[in-house]
């Protein structure tokens, strides 16, 4: 007699556990997979700090910055210039940055004037972060194959250098493996809320990572424990208002990107490229229509919360939704979707299609600067469109992949489906079978 029922072991094609009938992976194999992981993703980080390499031995004096593909909001604003003047896309400068890279370049200003020194810097911070990335998603992960589409991503290479996005989402997935408690960590609530509350000041998406986890903590996904999100909530709200009495300037500055929010990638700068109307107009209309979104896929989640909630799902949906219809969406802000579409979807060609459209955009927005400065030489403001309304095509198919698996997969890969009614002693063997197949990597 087998000692699984035919159809126990057909789970896996009726949308079942996935790998029901397989054996489970030992040490050696998980730690040579780890390490291969992290080889890929040491690649991608050294090729992207090669791709600094021209601008730090030569400047970063737009329009040769671009050109290079190695320009950014933090090199530009030491320099104390602004964005070219390219239809779609934000004024920028020192005051459009966030309340912490703004201190960062105070603080590089009092001993230096050296751009390449400050990126130098940024890049060291970048990189401790892109690590710190890496071992989260590890401990995080269970199907480690799917962190290739991390590990591997033009994102990482195009925004190394550009801002403290990387940094900032570093902290933000430690936040979710203190939150969750990955074994062989124990929950921490507080230091989670901590981490939460320094990454907002770098970028206001680490708000929509802190309300994913309130909304699953209570009821999370099958293969997760019950977590109290009040202790991370009173964590984050006085590391916040601690940070906004340091730096009183936060505030000034989300006036002023309430007044320059249009930028690059969005639908909203798809109608400023079409010259329909000014980017102040624009600005206050998809803010509302954003905020709107969020509010929507918030009040979904809440609805089906009994069912229980995938914390990177739940992410994934409210990062996707908010940036759809952002008037600004950035290579820097895909970057926040990056760990969660990985933990989320399970389909390769989605992965690959969206990889392909963040790539060919960041290179397109990156020479659609250049014709700022040259005309002749930079990349026509059509052709900009077209890219950006294909990325956002993209993004909406990863949207809509994220919420199909939304009752099916767990954070860890477990499936959040109910499981049929098992009885007598075969059952019970299954069962067994089940458990002890359940860490498969």
């Amino acid at each position: 007699m087998p000692s699984k029922s035919s159809t126990r072991i057909a789970e896996p094609l009726l949308g079942g556990p996935v790998g029901i009938h397989l054996g489970a992976a030992g040490r050696r194999f998980a730690s040579a997979q780890a390490t291969a992981l992290a080889a890929v993703l040491g690649v991608t980080t050294f090729l992207a700090l090669a791709l600094q390499g021209p601008c730090l031995s030569s400047g970063y004096e737009q329009p040769s910055a671009s050109a290079r593909m190695c320009a950014g909001p933090l090199s530009t604003a030491f320099l104390g210039d602004t964005n070219p003047e390219v239809l779609g896309r934000s004024h920028g400068g020192a005051a459009a940055l966030a309340p912490l890279e703004a201190r960062l370049v105070d603080l590089f200003h009092l001993f230096t004037d050296d751009v390449s020194v400050f990126m130098v810097g940024v890049l060291l911070l970048n990189t401790a972060g892109i690590a710190a990335l890496g071992a989260g998603l590890l401990v995080l992960a269970r199907f480690r194959g799917w962190l290739v589409a991390v590990f591997a991503s033009p994102l990482i290479l195009f925004t190394l250098g550009s801002t403290l996005d990387p940094l900032a989402l570093a902290l933000a997935v430690w936040a979710v493996v203190l939150f969750v408690g990955t074994p062989p960590l124990r929950p921490r609530g507080w230091l989670a809320g901590v981490l939460l509350g320094i990454a907002t000041f770098i970028n206001p998406l680490a708000l929509l990572v802190l309300l994913a986890l309130t909304l699953a903590g209570p009821n999370p996904a099958r293969g997760l424990k019950s977590r109290n999100p009040r202790m991370m909530l009173a964590a984050a709200t006085i590391t916040s208002a601690l940070l906004l009495v340091v730096d009183l300037t936060a505030i000034d500055r989300i006036i002023h990107w309430y007044s320059d929010a249009v930028d690059g990638g969005s639908f909203a700068s798809i109608l400023v490229m079409a010259e329909l109307s000014d980017g102040s107009v624009w600005a206050p209309l998809w803010i509302i229509v954003s905020a709107g979104v969020v509010l929507a896929v918030t009040v979904s989640l809440y609805m089906v919360r009994r069912t229980g909630l995938d914390p990177a799902v739940a992410a994934c949906l409210l990062i996707g939704g908010c940036l759809l219809l952002a008037p600004g969406l950035m290579p820097w802000d895909s970057l926040w979707l990056l760990p969660f579409i990985a933990l989320s979807i399970r389909r390769w060609w989605v992965l690959i299609v969206w990889t392909l459209a963040e790539a060919v955009f960041a290179v397109a927005i990156q020479l659609g600067d250049v014709s700022g400065f040259e005309a002749d030489k930079g990349l026509d403001s059509t052709f900009v469109a077209l890219f950006t309304l294909l990325r956002l095509l993209a993004l909406v198919l990863v949207v809509i992949m994220a919420g199909e698996n939304l009752y099916r997969r767990g954070i860890r890969g477990a499936t959040v489906t109910a499981a049929p009614p098992r009885r007598g002693k075969e059952d019970h063997a299954d069962e067994h079978d089940s458990q002890r197949t359940g860490r498969l990597d």
